[in-house]
């Protein structure tokens, strides 16, 4: 059994600790595949805005750091909401944002006296997030809601529709979860459809405007990549290499819309994984160090407050972007991309 600890601090500089904690075999709950599911509680500092937990996992010798942070109550975020998302059969919770259509899960609440909930459901296709160069602001889109429906608490439901579902107790307050129901393939994208919506970060306005709507869209995508690439070998590497970053993107920044169109999930699609993150405050930049191909860049995101989610951040825009964006998109068309 690996050795887990964590150690609770006031914020990611300090270095007083605040408590800290091994875990147990006891507090195991449940061992799946390469995953461990342990279940602790974890004291709370009176009048805290985040709590900062260091954990620290050690096998064979090896220790592997890792870092999160918890938004509680405070002026960048909506009311917690006592909502869970939890598996059907089991008291372990949905970690991810995300769930497969016909999945069977269970709503449940820590205040025990609660029974019934009310889902809102957003059918709507959200739009993907312009690029750093571009003056154009995220779009702040109008939403309707498709549906309301009043569900029972603690019993197994499955959500036939794709799209993004709010839960509420209260339909007065500004407290909730939200989720999005995807097939059951995601993060990965399959369809033909899915697949040409993300080339629009790699693309002319052109392309994007011939890939929208086509007579034969198959034809059409395959035909996009083979002007692209200029040959079959060359568009097969690029294909896995783009879509796999779009998966990652996916897995990792969903929240009420799909990950790669987020900003974060744009700029993991097209660069991969930051060389250093630094936070301060409502601020979070990813730095990427230089390489043969490009110069040391760096992008700034800003947290803004979204009932749906506690982890959308705005990316900063600069029209000097350009001086290595396009630099960075040739790179992916030539198949020279490196991650």
């Amino acid at each position: 059994m690996p050795s887990i600890q964590y150690v609770i601090r006031a914020d990611y500089t300090t270095e007083t600790v605040l408590s800290t904690q091994s875990l147990s075999s006891s507090q195991l709950i449940k061992e799946e595949g390469e995953a461990s599911y342990y279940r602790v509680t974890v004291p709370l500092q009176e009048n805290a805005n985040y709590m900062f937990l260091y954990v620290t996992l050690s096998v064979g010798g090896a220790e592997l750091p890792m870092r999160f942070d918890v938004a509680l109550d405070n002026d960048q975020n909506f009311p917690l909401s006592s909502l869970l998302l939890m598996r059907e059969s089991e008291d372990i919770p949905v970690f991810s944002n995300y769930i497969p259509q016909d999945q069977s899960v269970r709503l449940v609440s820590l205040d025990e006296s609660d029974s019934v909930a009310y889902s809102y459901y957003y059918g709507q296709n959200f739009d993907a997030n312009p690029p750093p160069l571009s003056t154009r602001r995220e779009a702040q889109q109008k939403l309707t809601v498709d549906s309301l429906l009043r569900v029972a608490l603690d019993a197994p439901m499955s959500f036939e529709n794709k799209g993004l579902y709010f839960v509420q107790l209260d339909t007065t307050s500004l407290s909730g979860i939200s989720f999005r129901v995807e097939d059951a393939y995601y993060p990965r994208l399959v369809r033909v459809d899915e697949l040409t919506e993300p080339l629009r970060y790699i693309s002319t306005s052109e392309e994007v405007a011939e890939l929208e709507d086509p007579e034969n869209p198959k034809l059409a995508l395959d035909s996009y990549w083979i002007r692209v690439a200029r040959s079959q070998e060359r568009a097969k590497m690029i294909i896995r290499d783009y879509y796999q970053q779009v998966a990652k993107a996916n897995q990792l920044f969903t929240t009420y819309k799909e990950g790669w169109k987020t900003g974060m999930g744009m700029i993991y699609t097209l660069y991969g994984k930051p060389d250093d993150v630094y936070r301060d405050g409502d601020k979070e930049v990813w730095i990427y160090a230089a390489d043969n191909n490009l110069v040391n860049t760096s992008f700034t995101f800003t947290k803004v407050k979204n009932i749906f989610t506690d982890q959308h951040y705005n990316l900063m825009r600069d029209e000097d972007f350009k001086r290595f964006w396009f630099r960075n998109i040739d790179l992916w068309r030539k198949g020279r991309k490196t991650l």
